[in-house]
């Protein structure tokens, strides 16, 4: 397994938001990596797919970015 770049737009104020959400987002799969975790392209695509399919967790990632 070897590790590609991604890109997307995501909403931000500035620059420098979208920054910090880049350096976020790797430093949250950094540190699964180093807990012997893998965040693959197949297990990010099936969570994003299924996102909705759980009421707590629609429900909180709602609330979250209401």
């Amino acid at each position: 397994m070897q590790g590609y770049e991604i890109k997307f737009n995501i909403y931000a104020e500035s620059a420098e938001e979208a920054t910090a959400a880049r350096n976020a987002i790797v430093g949250f799969i950094d540190a699964l990596a180093k807990q012997g975790r893998a965040v693959t392209g197949r297990k990010i695509a099936e969570v994003a797919a299924q996102w909705d399919k759980n009421p707590f967790v629609k429900s909180k990632i709602i609330e979250y970015f209401s």
